[in-house]
């Protein structure tokens, strides 16, 4: 049987579904790197998680690994979470608004966490262990640069400086407010040792000029005619700089930059999909590291959706192709959900996660079968249609290449299985879920095949899996032939 052409693709629906409809939702794509592999591209599975800790305080804000430890801020509460035995112990109390915390250290020469919540800053100080508000308002974000902790007040698009390698100490004359355009900042990274001050339609970079007396001044590389739409959703990954972006013309666009130019990495059909959200300046950016991979996650909580844009340079895919989306799977509602697990940080070579709407702690792993809640992690994908030039298609057998024989050796997945849905028309509407084994534990023959898939002038098949095994999705192949309409006549 013929290759089905494109099976193993990106996310990509575009404002046609009859144009391309294809989606890929908990899995990501793997290009071969050998020739004469089996399959060029693979879909391979998004990991879970499993429960470290859980404090008595709720959500997940912010979390750091620093010096060999482990904060984070859930609710209202600083915690230290002890990987050994995985305890949680309070280090200290914060105020609370609807926006994310931020945690950044300034090493070993000053020995202290800055943590901004509810607008006010804090530092904990990792020899003493002594927690203690710095910064009553004026502090929406914080970061760290050359020693300096600097603190974003963006009501009035000003930045704060600290003493040197003493986040204790703030000099009420450090200061610098925008004044190079008029659009106000609302955002800062620092990348290398360059501070990205990010507005809502121009943004600038600064960097450490030893300038008196306020030592940071802007780079002559002039300004950036790209600005913020999402406060936290800035995110440094693999040397480069994320966050979704927007112009004075609106637009919003995935942009990345790693020199002091930004370039826009999201889709045609990820940017329609991004202006079609009633809000996105909620949007949280994420990244973490993982079998080769690197991913930039932006989590959406009011539209509802995680997007998920594969970094890794060596993948050797453009932008477009990158891209796909992650989900928690809400059974009662029948629909995915912004996936649950987000500010991730690495440490002692085991990466760990907050969840965005509960207290707990887990650890992220492609050996972790589960979602939060220990739920299914359920994996869809959607191909291009089958088409040609408006014909009939008539569709005889339909087979998944897919690893088989993996099931679990008792409960839930021993005997793990496949739905297949077909659309006829292009993906608006489909038919009944029909089920296929993919073989128990060792059943490494089993195929996972469908006969008489119907006829139709664009043929669409929806694959979902959602047992805790590791499903690695290699292609399908397909057996059509083009029919006169209405008489079922082959051609």
């Amino acid at each position: 049987m013929p290759a089905y052409p494109g099976f193993c693709g990106p996310d990509n629906v575009t404002q046609s579904a009859l144009a391309d409809g294809q989606r890929t939702v908990n899995w990501y794509i793997e290009l071969a790197e050998a020739p004469g592999a089996t399959a060029q591209l693979a879909l391979y599975p998004t990991p879970g998680v499993s429960v470290v800790a859980t404090a008595s305080d709720a959500p997940g804000r912010g979390a750091i690994a620093c010096d060999g430890r482990l904060f984070c801020v859930i609710g209202s509460t600083v915690y230290e979470l002890d990987v050994v035995t995985s305890t949680l112990t309070a280090r200290g109390t914060v105020a609370v608004d609807s926006n994310p915390a931020t945690l950044t250290w300034n090493g070993d020469g000053g020995g202290q966490v800055f943590i901004t919540s509810g607008d006010n800053g804090y530092i904990f100080d990792l020899d003493s262990n002594v927690f203690s508000q710095v910064r009553t308002g004026a502090t929406s974000m914080g970061a760290h640069l050359d020693g300096y902790f600097l603190a974003l007040d963006a009501a009035t698009s000003t930045i704060w400086l600290s003493n040197l390698l003493d986040g204790t100490t703030w000099d009420p004359t450090q200061f610098a407010q925008r004044s190079i355009a008029s659009d106000p900042w609302v955002s800062m990274a620092v990348l290398d040792r360059y501070l990205w001050l990010l507005g809502t339609e121009t943004s600038e970079v600064w960097y450490d000029a030893g300038a008196y007396p306020f030592p940071f001044t802007p780079h002559p590389s002039g300004l950036v005619q790209y600005g913020c739409a999402a406060a936290f959703s800035p995110r440094v990954v693999s040397g480069a700089l994320l966050w979704l972006g927007r112009t004075k013309d609106g637009a919003e666009t995935v942009l990345q930059v790693q020199g002091f130019t930004p370039e826009p990495v999201s889709s045609f059909a990820v940017s329609s999909a991004l202006g079609g959200y009633t809000t996105v300046s909620d949007a949280r950016g994420d990244s973490y590291q993982q079998l080769g991979h690197t991913f930039y996650l932006l989590t959406l909580p009011t539209a509802g959706v995680t997007w998920a844009y594969d970094v890794t340079p060596s993948l050797q895919l453009p932008p477009p192709l990158r891209w796909a989306e992650r989900g928690t799977w809400l059974v009662d509602e029948s629909r995915y959900d912004a996936w649950r697990p987000l500010f991730h940080v690495y440490l002692g070579a085991t990466h760990y996660v907050l969840d965005r709407t509960s207290g707990s702690v887990y650890t992220l792993s492609s050996s972790h079968l589960r979602d939060v809640d220990g739920r299914a992690i359920r994996r869809l994908r959607v191909p291009p249609s089958l088409y040609a030039d408006n014909e009939w298609l008539r569709v005889w057998e339909f087979q998944l290449l897919l690893d088989v024989g993996l099931g679990a050796v008792t409960g839930q997945g021993s005997t793990p299985q496949v739905a297949l849905r077909i659309s006829t028309d292009g993906g608006r509407t489909y038919g009944v879920e029909r089920w296929r084994s993919a073989g128990a534990l060792g059943n490494y023959d089993t195929r996972v095949r469908w006969l008489r898939c119907g006829m139709g002038r664009r043929w669409t098949p929806e694959i979902v899996v959602s047992d805790p095994v590791p499903w690695r999705l290699l292609g399908a192949t397909v057996t059509v032939e083009q029919s006169d309409a209405g008489s079922g006549g082959m051609r």
